[in-house]
């Protein structure tokens, strides 16, 4: 039993042996905070502007439509410049967008269009920093480390969940009220710029710039589609965001029409939501490159189908909190392991744009609010929710049936020998004058990136 849970704490925070990482982890967990936080500040002062589901789906809109057309530029740019530059660039200019809205909100000088123009904004300072953070991070740990390094990062993503909407809840009832709300986010996200600060200076430009910026797009675009378990990956990361973080839009109005609460009681089903979030991924951050990913994926997205049966069908504000046992892990599970593999299975020079196909589901799930709004506005929250539930079976249906048709084609794939640059126990074995680290199998995704480092294959 010892020796399990050794190996379990092992593999799940193997990347954080690394000191750079650490750093950046770091810095992580600050910005993470405020956004997770953002989240329910997002929600309640759109709801307060318009009081409709239509407002809270128009503010969601605003970062959705910059992050759907701009992530994939973003990502071409993130394979093109200093990727570090890049994130602090991009990170800085969200502190500063949180903090000018905080002030405006503080003056009253916000409505609705307004807020919708400043998380237009917001969301354009994501299209940079996302995809070029995952590329950076693979530019930091190597090959070996970056399927760990990336369930971390999905890690310092959920473990703000339990806390952010709690404290989003109390700032916003509280005298800071919204404006000091959005001011406390772009503070801690300035902290996260300050770690990227301190940074070596990695993650130089790795696409020749001498091809046009459509060219380096029309490319990254056909590096996807001509893998099918890569297609696979994104179009289930996809749809996993779209569906798992359609609640939030519904929640206010749910509450306060159907339930007797106030929207700001969205606070405790958010911390709910993180708490089984958080507890998910640190149990499989080990697990992306295990056979029981793939199982693992679709029963946990079934799991969130569940969350919003049960959602739409709660007559009591203590069954909606419920849900959340399960929305939690079945939207933050399938996401880190998905984020994971799509990592592992990429070629360092296409990371920047695909990860930046993985920023679009986000954009997409923000614009797709606007129209679910709409909808609830006119059908019922609770019609719209159980509508919501039979889609994640359907894609699971779906899913399953791909992941059948490729399972063949990684079995096949050869192993690789771990070596010192690729593998942070094997290069202390080295330095320590002990024997070479060992021959030993990694997961099949891991052969595009072992391929690209120049790392000996064999049968």
């Amino acid at each position: 039993m010892r020796r399990s849970i050794s190996g379990w704490k092992s593999n799940t925070f193997l990347a954080l042996e690394h000191p750079q990482f650490r750093i950046l982890f770091g810095g992580t967990l600050f910005a993470m905070l405020a956004y997770m936080m953002m989240f329910v500040a997002m929600s309640v002062v759109a709801y307060d502007l318009g009081g409709t589901n239509s407002a809270v789906g128009l503010v969601s809109m605003g970062t959705g439509i910059s992050m759907l057309i701009g992530s994939p530029w973003g990502g071409v740019i993130a394979d093109r410049v200093n990727r570090k530059r890049l994130i602090i660039l991009g990170q800085g200019s969200g502190a500063v967008m949180l903090a000018l809205t905080g002030v405006l909100l503080l003056l009253d000088l916000v409505n609705l269009p307004l807020m919708f123009i400043l998380t237009l904004i917001l969301g354009a300072t994501f299209v940079f920093m996302g995809p070029a953070r995952n590329a950076f991070t693979a530019d930091i740990v190597g090959p070996r480390l970056i399927g760990n390094a990336v369930s971390l990062n999905q890690l310092a993503h959920s473990w703000g969940q339990p806390v952010a909407p709690m404290i989003a809840a109390l700032l916003l009832e509280s005298a800071a009220g919204g404006g000091g709300t959005y001011v406390v986010m772009g503070v801690l996200v300035s902290i996260g710029v300050l770690s990227m600060v301190v940074m070596p200076n990695t993650g130089k430009p790795q696409q020749n710039e001498r091809r046009g910026p459509m060219s380096d797009l029309i490319d990254g675009v056909r590096y996807v589609t001509q893998r099918p378990p890569l297609r696979l990956m994104l179009l289930l990361f996809m749809a996993t965001v779209v569906i798992g973080f359609m609640f939030r839009v519904l929640t206010p109005a749910l509450l306060e029409q159907h339930l007797d609460r106030a929207s700001t009681d969205m606070g405790l089903m958010m911390t709910v939501f993180g708490v089984a979030s958080a507890v998910v991924a640190i149990a499989i951050a080990g697990l992306a490159t295990s056979r029981w990913s793939w199982p693992l994926i679709f029963v946990l997205m079934a799991v969130m189908g569940l969350g919003y049966l049960i959602m739409s069908q709660s007559q009591s504000y203590g069954a909606a909190v419920a849900s959340m046992v399960l929305l939690g892990p079945g939207l933050q599970g399938p996401t880190l392991l998905l984020q994971a593999k799509i990592v592992m299975t990429t070629e360092s020079a296409y990371l920047g744009r695909v990860t930046a196909f993985t920023m679009m589901a986000y954009g997409i799930s923000s614009v797709g609010g606007g129209p679910a709004g709409v909808v609830a506005d006119m059908l019922g929250e609770r019609e719209v929710l159980a509508g919501v539930a039979l889609l994640t079976f359907v894609v699971v249906g779906v899913g399953v049936l791909g992941w059948l048709t490729i399972r063949k084609h990684e079995a096949a794939l050869p192993q690789i020998r771990l070596t010192p640059d690729t593998d942070i126990r094997g290069a202390q074995l080295a330095s320590n004058g002990e024997a070479s680290p060992p021959t030993m199998p990694p997961p099949p995704m891991l052969r595009p990136v072992a391929l690209m480092s120049g790392q000996k294959m064999r049968r």
